[in-house]
């Protein structure tokens, strides 16, 4: 099923630019909750909160770099991504 801008718009009684930018901040934001509920789970995983901790952990000693290496690159990889796509919602 297509929904087309303009009867969106209308019945919100908003331009089509207005609907288009709202509905690029709510899938910015969805996504942004997504990515930050699969970053957090990682490192809960290892009893931290942030990348910069799981690296203090691998420092440490406290936890082998093989053990947790895969959690690592992801929580790196999806805070840059959170990252990147804040910078997007800060522009709309």
């Amino acid at each position: 099923m297509v929904i087309e801008m303009r009867h969106v718009a209308q019945e919100l009684a908003m331009s089509e630019e207005d609907v288009a930018r709202e509905a690029l901040r709510a899938l910015l934001r969805t996504k942004i909750h997504a990515f930050d509920a699969e970053r957090r789970a990682r490192c809960a995983k290892f009893g931290a909160s942030s990348l910069t901790e799981m690296d203090a952990l691998i420092r440490a000693g406290k936890v082998e770099e093989d053990a947790i290496l895969d959690d690592f690159q992801n929580v790196d990889y999806l805070t840059n991504r959170i990252a990147r796509l804040q910078k997007l919602l800060g522009e709309l």
